[in-house]
């Protein structure tokens, strides 16, 4: 005789009609998992008792010990120099680009502030004169005149970090007759800083110098910024190394998405244009690396030595271990990216928010997701363009609405969603401690960590009968007195079991007959199997 029996349980898959659908999964999912097979309730955030500013949109982890916070969507990446000393964080969306250090940064609201990303050229020319030593040796000969030399000078700016900046103008030609003689020198005159919010501090003095058939500038001496004269007596071989920032730039000031690569390159944008930094040089941003895509950048996220670049149109794959070596790829897919916070990494893809449904992106190519799970149609009610994402335990689990007051959680193995109730301003995931944060205003919460459960609500496929008259059915988990149970056939409800009534053993259900079946349980106990059968005999199997 016929029965239906479902032992595992999954999620929805909205694309299919309710009959066609496989036998474990639902035509609702609410505030339910799976994990072990069972149907059971998702554990509710916890309140971990810290406090951020009460409009924070953006939220961020430092050390492990320190919650920063934005009012506006910030991108905020750690220092990747090992053991920094000053701890730096390098955060964009707050204004031009910046960094803030522990000598700063902590304070009733984190960062308490921070300095401006980068380290600009010396805007003013050093003033150079030169004093001339004497035209004869002791014994009264005198000095060979063609052991003239043509001197250059330029300077730089340096922070308290020691993070170098790119050289000033060249000053005026200096003509010396009588270099490296006792009683020569050149009086090299500064000026200050027009504007000084880098925390430079000091400045550092080139010359030029010949050698080997090349000129270079080599180094002649640092001194502090408030320092405006020098008097350079440096013999030719005592200079220093070489100048090495002729290319360093600050960051253009409208760039955001800062995100962190492999081999110490940091990433960013502005417009349709993609940024990298030198290698471990966070603060030095050369034009000549940037590149340019067909569309207005979305967002960037880094996936090893690979940058994606999702844009309104035609997603971008960067690749190369130096900034000075990327090479871009266009994929032709018109998979545009709707919401640059619905793009997260889960399982070392990126997955992101299209017109159409999720994507998956990855080193090896672009993946529809969901085509054959959710409709663009349906897709469309979740209004995708507000999708803010984190990964959670290998999954998407996403927020949207005009007020991020609806939820979803897409499990990208089984291809199924489910659905929670949960309000969030933003969130972050915590890879220390491999958990997810969630901030409501400025409350923050931690996920899974809550022995609070929510309220479940999983409705099965319609099971076609034809005019079959089920007369018993049977609940197995523990604790079932949480939980309730609705039988529907044709479509209406013919047995509800509230919760506490579910017995632990075989029940009757009304005779009645109908060619559509289904059942759906809620509450918050584990389910085990849920059975409906013509006998006792079937339904206790």
């Amino acid at each position: 005789m016929p029965a239906i029996t479902v032992k595992t349980f999954a999620g929805e898959r909205p694309k299919l009609d309710p009959r066609l659908l496989p036998n474990e999964s639902a035509s609702k999912a609410f505030g339910c998992h799976f994990d072990n097979g069972n149907l059971s309730p998702l554990k509710r955030p916890a309140l971990t008792g810290i406090a951020v500013i009460n409009t924070a949109k953006t939220i961020y982890q430092h050390l492990n010990q320190y919650w920063f916070a934005w009012d506006k969507e910030v991108h905020a990446v750690p220092s990747p120099i090992t053991d920094d000393p000053w701890q730096r964080v390098y955060f964009t969306g707050d204004g031009y680009p910046k960094v803030t250090t522990n000598a700063i940064f902590e304070g009733a609201n984190m960062p308490a502030s921070a300095y401006r990303l980068g380290v600009q050229a010396p805007e003013v020319v050093i003033i150079a004169s030169v004093t001339e030593g004497v035209d004869e040796n002791e014994d009264g000969s005198t000095i060979d005149p063609n052991d003239d030399e043509t001197r250059y000078y330029t300077h730089t700016y340096v922070t308290a970090a020691g993070e170098e900046g790119p050289p000033g103008e060249a000053s005026q030609r200096i003509e010396i007759k009588y270099p490296d003689e006792e009683g020569t020198y050149v009086s090299l005159v500064f000026s200050p800083p027009n504007v000084n919010v880098s925390n430079i501090t000091h400045r550092r003095i080139y010359r030029t110098a010949t050698g080997g058939g090349s000129a270079d500038y080599l180094f002649v001496a640092e001194i502090p910024i408030s320092q405006n004269v020098f008097t350079d007596d440096i013999q030719g071989d005592q200079l220093g190394a070489s100048l090495d920032t002729y290319d360093f730039e600050m960051p253009n000031e409208d760039m955001i998405g800062l995100t962190s690569m492999a081999n110490g390159i940091l990433a960013g944008f502005f417009d349709s244009t993609v940024c990298f930094s030198e290698a471990y040089l966070p603060y030095a941003w050369p034009s000549d690396y940037q590149q340019t895509t067909e569309h207005e950048i979305v967002t960037v996220a880094a996936l090893g030595n690979t940058l994606a670049v999702l844009t309104k149109g035609y997603p971008y794959l960067f690749s190369g271990i130096t900034p000075s070596a990327m090479a871009g790829q266009k994929l032709e897919f018109n998979q545009a990216c709707v919401s640059g916070r619905s793009a997260v990494i889960v399982n070392g893809s990126l997955i992101y928010a299209s017109p159409d449904g999720l994507i998956s992106l990855s080193t090896s190519g672009l993946n529809m997701l969901t085509n054959q799970v959710i409709t663009r149609e349906q897709w469309q009610e979740y209004d995708p363009q507000t999708i803010e994402a984190y990964q959670q335990e290998g999954r998407y689990l996403a927020f949207y609405g005009e007020d991020l007051d609806k939820g979803f959680i897409f499990d990208p193995n089984t291809g199924d969603f489910r659905h929670f109730t949960a309000t969030a301003d933003c969130g972050f995931n915590s890879l220390i401690d491999d958990a997810l944060y969630t901030c409501q205003g400025g409350n923050l919460s931690k996920w899974g960590s809550s022995p609070a459960v929510m309220n479940y609500q999983w409705r099965s496929k319609d099971f076609e009968a034809q005019d079959i008259s089920f007369a018993c059915g049977m609940v197995k988990g523990v604790d079932l007195i949480q939980s309730g149970l609705r039988v529907f056939a044709d479509e209406t409800e013919v047995l509800h079991l509230e919760p506490g009534q579910i017995p632990n053993t075989a029940f009757r259900l009304p005779p009645t007959r109908g060619d559509s079946w289904a059942f759906e349980v809620y509450g918050s106990g584990t389910i085990h199997s849920v059975s409906i059968a013509t006998t006792m005999r079937e339904v206790a199997v």
